[in-house]
């Protein structure tokens, strides 16, 4: 009896991890309880944010002639000042443009955090910018990645954890909240995002139509 009940615990774990390398994605049950240990989880990098990114297939942005090109081919659309449940603080380094997809993420993201929160707000930091200003960016934001950036796609934008309502400092509350909001978007396969500590924002990458990335990885910190 007892060799019995042994081989059935290895055929299941064996079921299990085959299900797990194949890609198939496990029930939330198991998968944690195959995944407390964080070192077993897959671990997002940045060349995933790029992938993410340049699957919008939008070229990589080297000046604003050709940001404008795409602007009135509608390949990227202007993104309003303020809406439903976000506001866009003034941009240096960046242009309020993203992809039709990245701007119905960030209204739903908006909107998301609105209802949450009886109509409270946050603030968009950054959004798209080109080559150029991305070299500028570095010379004051050792953050910013060198090389290629997921900004330079249309496909991310920075959302501010310490500026609620235009008010600037720590809100544990609507932090929680505007977090909770961005990992039910990851859940559902529409985008990436990681805490940067050192700017104090979300970093956000929205994942195009024809991406089919993996759910339930673990994020880091990195450039960008």
């Amino acid at each position: 009896m007892k060799k019995l009940l042994t081989l059935s615990v290895i055929f299941v774990s064996l079921s299990a991890y085959s299900q797990t390398t194949m890609g198939f994605i496990l029930p939330s049950l198991t998968f944690k309880a195959l995944t407390t240990n964080s070192a077993t989880k897959a671990k997002i990098t940045y060349s995933d944010h790029l992938e993410a990114a340049r699957s919008h297939r939008i070229p990589m942005l080297e000046n604003y002639g050709q940001m404008d090109e795409l602007v009135e081919n509608q390949k990227l659309m202007p993104v309003p000042e303020s809406g439903l449940g976000y506001t866009t603080m003034k941009l240096t380094h960046s242009k309020a443009y993203l992809t039709p997809k990245s701007t119905e993420i960030l209204a739903n993201i908006g909107k998301r955090f609105a209802t949450a929160t009886d109509d409270k707000f946050f603030t968009v930091t950054s959004m798209t910018r080109t080559a150029e200003t991305q070299a500028k960016l570095r010379r004051v934001n050792s953050n910013a990645a060198a090389g290629d950036s997921s900004h330079n796609y249309g496909a991310s934008f920075d959302i501010s954890y310490v500026r609620f309502n235009k008010v600037v400092g720590a809100n544990a509350s609507l932090e929680k909240k505007l977090e909770s909001v961005l990992k039910e978007l990851q859940e559902e396969g529409k985008i990436y995002y990681i805490k940067e500590y050192k700017q104090r924002c979300f970093h956000i990458t929205v994942i195009g139509e024809d991406n089919n990335l993996p759910k339930d990885l673990v994020y880091s910190e990195h450039n960008h």
